[in-house]
Parts: C-alpha cells; sequence; structure tokens
C-alpha cells in the first residue's frame, strides 16, 4: 500500500502515492514477475522499488534512485538516493522528506492549492542564498536582516492563516499546508483567530 492524502473532504483517495525505481538511464524499469508464496509456480507482477536490486537474472534492473509517484501518473521531477538497507529513509514517510515529501508538497498541494507559486519559490531561494552570503560576509547584518524576514514572515502567516479560515479551510488543510498537524495548527493560531 502506498500513501494515502486520508482527508474525507478533500476527496482525492485516487491520487495513491509511492516510491518509483529510477533506472541508470533514466527510465522506469517493467514489473517483475514475483512469486506468490504459497504458490508455486505462480507469479504476480510487481514493481516495487526494493525489488530494482540488479540481483535479477538482467543487472541493468538495478534502481540508481527513485522518484515520488502516484497513481493519476504524476511523477516528480525531482530523485532521490536510494538505500536498499532503510526503505523509510529511502520513501521519506516516516521523516516527512524524501519522496513521500515531494508527493505531498508538489502533488497534493497543488490539487489543495497549497503549492507556493514558482516566482515565490525563486524569490524566497533568492533571499535564502543572500542571508547565507552574508553571514558569512556580515555576520551582523545577516542578524538584522534575518530578524525583519522573520517579522515579516510572522506577520503574513498570521494574515494568511486568518485568510484560510475564513475562505473555509479546515485546521487539517492548515496544518498540512504548514507541515504540522492540524492540531498544532490550531493551537498555534486559534486564540489569535478568537481575540
Amino acid at each position: 500500500m502506498g500513501w494515502i492524502h486520508d482527508v474525507p473532504e478533500d476527496d482525492l483517495y485516487d491520487h495513491e502515492g509511492y516510491c518509483v525505481a529510477v533506472l541508470g538511464d533514466g527510465s522506469e524499469p517493467e514489473p517483475i514477475q514475483v512469486p506468490i508464496p504459497g504458490r508455486e509456480g505462480v507469479t504476480t507482477p510487481n514493481s516495487a522499488w526494493w525489488l530494482y536490486t540488479g540481483d535479477q537474472a538482467d543487472d541493468r534492473l538495478r534502481a540508481v534512485a527513485v522518484r515520488a509517484g502516484c497513481a493519476c501518473g504524476w511523477r516528480s521531477s525531482e530523485m532521490f538516493p536510494v538505500d536498499f538497507g532503510d526503505h523509510e529513509g529511502t520513501e521519506g514517510f516516516e521523516y516527512n522528506d524524501g519522496p513521500f515529501a515531494a508527493w505531498q508538497k508538489e502533488h497534493i498541494g497543488q490539487l489543495l492549492g497549497t503549492t507556493v507559486p514558482p516566482e515565490l519559490a525563486d524569490a524566497i531561494a533568492t533571499v535564502r542564498r543572500m542571508l547565507a552570503g552574508l553571514t558569512a560576509s556580515r555576520p551582523a547584518a545577516a542578524v538584522a536582516a534575518a530578524a525583519e524576514v522573520e517579522r515579516m514572515g510572522t506577520a503574513r502567516l498570521q494574515e494568511a492563516v486568518t485568510a484560510a479560515k475564513a475562505g473555509g479551510a479546515s485546521w487539517d488543510a492548515i496544518g498540512k499546508a504548514l507541515g504540522t498537524s492540524r492540531q498544532a495548527a490550531h493551537q498555534r493560531f486559534a486564540r489569535v483567530l478568537l481575540g
């Protein structure tokens, strides 16, 4: 079973996410026939990324990376490293990173309308790089700049949460947009909304 966005009101149950094996040539492999336990001589097709270890008859069937995929056909452009000894680490579900985070943020986020527009993502990346450079050359100026970004971010975040709630967004949706739980989002912002 893959990853499910399990918020009933979002109705995204046909968007089951999973890791997709990527071969050395950048392609996705065809499913491998694997034996069904307890049914001698019977196989079933399986395309789980961890099956592509190169131990098959054709060593070209070795996953060199994984990407996030969805049952609807969506694939992440970013590829992630494979660790055949750490399935959870490779998939990122337990740590909310890697392919799982890409599926959540890029695909599910776009379906829910929570994906950051590319031009704003680029601007944020520019500010991040500029702050890193300023930290190396003028640390005190970097402190002042980072504090200004923090003040601006805090104020805009409160405004955005208030607007989202006024527009009918659930605490679960706000929590997911924040990268946290429904309960944590509610605890952080509900008092300000009520006050």
